[in-house]
């Protein structure tokens, strides 16, 4: 399955992610906000609306569409929705938050009198926002999160205030962008632990992955394939997890491997290259003596003890 068709779910559906679509179709309208073209303005823009206001005139039925400028959030509290997030369709339960980043092709069929929120943010501010490591989280990737029914009252009574703080003036900008965080750090809990949890597995299934495949497999984006993660996801979740990179930990996989064909079977180092799939044995002399400090022929054959 090509990875732009791919999902990945944590446990009990607490947390969905989608793949990134950063590049989708020159047909795919541009927006500012649905049916406003892009301004080119870079302000840092806090925007609340109703579902109603705006997909109401659209008989419910939001077209696939995307945000050169903006990040938006879908905040459902109750209705159905069906939803379009790069190329992955799906109709989470309500309640849940949907993230659409800058340029993520999204579209939207509502039922009728559906319960909720969008909630727009600049660019600019998205990014100042991401310096906060947990923000970070939340906004950096296309992603479905269905939230409690506790944590969905919470968002919903600051997204109200938002939409009160309606206006143009400098100070409800701030009062917008102020109530607009604390949103997002409460959507930010429901996310934070179950994707710890996510991350532990993820890592511990790309271990199983690179002990399966070592011997013929050492791209970065098989594995990532493999996991239903982007390559960015999976280098930061071992990093964290193990302190190196993921191609690190498969070379270093991978030499352990050599070493105990090299120890203890009658390969020697055209076979074992072979057998490793190098297909050049000096450039796996090579490699082996700057992965080990030792050259290949130092191994071969040495008594098990």
């Amino acid at each position: 399955m090509p990875a732009a068709a791919r999902i990945r779910r944590d446990r009990s559906e607490i947390i969905w992610y989608f793949p990134d679509m950063t590049k989708p179709s020159p047909q795919i309208p541009r927006y500012a906000l649905l049916g406003e073209a892009p301004s080119g303005d870079s302000e840092e823009l806090v925007h609340c609306e109703t579902i109603a206001a705006r997909s109401l005139r659209y008989d419910w039925n939001i077209p696939a569409h995307r945000h050169p400028a903006l990040c938006q959030l879908l905040l459902v509290f109750d209705g159905q929705a069906a939803t379009t997030l790069g190329s992955h369709v799906a109709r989470p339960q309500s309640p849940f938050v949907l993230v659409a980043p800058s340029g993520i092709v999204h579209a939207f069929q509502f039922q009728p009198g559906i319960d909720g929120l969008v909630l727009t943010l600049s660019n600019p501010l998205v990014q100042t926002l991401s310096k906060d490591e947990l923000l970070r989280g939340l906004l950096a990737e296309p992603l479905v999160l269905p939230v409690s029914a506790a944590i969905a009252q919470r968002i919903r009574g600051v997204g109200q205030q938002i939409l009160l703080a309606s206006g143009q003036d400098s100070g409800r900008e701030r009062l917008r962008r102020t109530l607009a965080e604390a949103l997002l750090r409460i959507a930010a809990e429901a996310v934070e632990e179950p994707a710890r949890h996510h991350g532990d597995r993820l890592v511990s299934r790309f271990q199983a992955l690179v002990d399966a495949h070592c011997r013929r497999e050492r791209r970065l984006g098989f594995y990532a394939d493999e996991l239903g993660c982007t390559e960015r996801t999976l280098s930061r979740h071992v990093r964290e997890a193990l302190d190196v990179t993921p191609l690190a930990f498969i070379n270093h996989r991978v030499a352990v491997e050599a070493t105990r064909l090299l120890r203890f079977t009658n390969a020697g180092c055209a076979d074992v290259a072979d057998e490793l799939a190098f297909e050049d044995p000096s450039y796996f002399s090579r490699w082996f003596r700057r992965m080990t400090g030792r050259r290949p022929s130092e191994i071969s054959g040495m008594e098990t003890g």
